[in-house]
């Protein structure tokens, strides 16, 4: 299955105390911020599932749906074993 949006993860630091942002660049692109430093691994793959969430459905979630189904892909992942393999 291909995607119709491109999605292009980008690591800086972020002001606010914010671990992830996203932005659209155009109708069908997208960059997801993460921060570098997070507390532990999962919430590094929490905060990447969630911005891509918000890419998937720009104007349909709200931040309280992202939130929820993030953490259930999350936790569906981390239990099967996925963990980032690279720094």
């Amino acid at each position: 299955m291909s995607l119709k949006k491109r999605i292009r993860i980008i690591e800086m630091p972020l002001d606010g105390g914010k671990l992830g942002d996203t932005e659209q660049v155009h109708d069908d692109a997208y960059n997801i911020f993460i921060h570098p430093v997070h507390p532990n691994p999962r919430s590094r793959m929490n905060t990447v599932v969630h911005e891509a969430l918000h890419a998937a459905d720009w104007d349909g979630l709200s931040e309280r749906k992202v939130r929820q189904l993030s953490a259930y892909v999350v936790e569906a992942l981390w239990r099967q074993g996925y963990r980032r393999t690279r720094k």
